[in-house]
């Protein structure tokens, strides 16, 4: 097969695709007052894989977990809500500000800023659309 062939068949073939479904979605909690209670900023931001700007995403899982977490900047308890699957066990990773839930085919990040302010990040994986527990 000639080499213009081969690359008119593969264009074809990726311009009939379905784009990918790869998502994150960040959730942020700030601070309310000393004690280290957290609320919810009103509204999410969901990013994709493959194209497009951060769009908003009004609403949030429902959380099944309420995880206390040592805020490592504030040096405070945290509770954290979180939607975790019910029936599957993580691999828990601690970084330097971060604790993942690693599913695997998904992972769930708590993200820990100065500002003592939390982020959870629901990530997807590659090619995967977003499934929220």
């Amino acid at each position: 097969m000639r080499p213009q062939l081969l690359a008119l068949a593969i264009g074809l073939g990726l311009m009939t695709c379905v784009p990918a479904q790869a998502e994150v979605v960040r959730y942020r909690y700030v601070p309310v007052d000393a004690s280290g209670a957290l609320a919810p900023e009103p509204a999410g931001a969901r990013a994709s894989w493959y194209a497009g700007p951060a769009q908003p995403v009004i609403g949030r899982p429902r959380p099944n977990y309420l995880v206390t977490l040592r805020h490592p900047y504030t040096g405070r308890n945290v509770t954290v809500q979180l939607a975790l699957p019910e029936n599957s066990t993580p691999l828990i990773v601690h970084r330097r500000g971060d604790v993942i839930y690693n599913y695997g085919s998904h992972t769930v990040t708590v993200s820990f800023h100065p500002d003592g302010s939390v982020e959870t990040i629901y990530n997807s994986g590659f090619l995967r659309p977003l499934r929220v527990y």
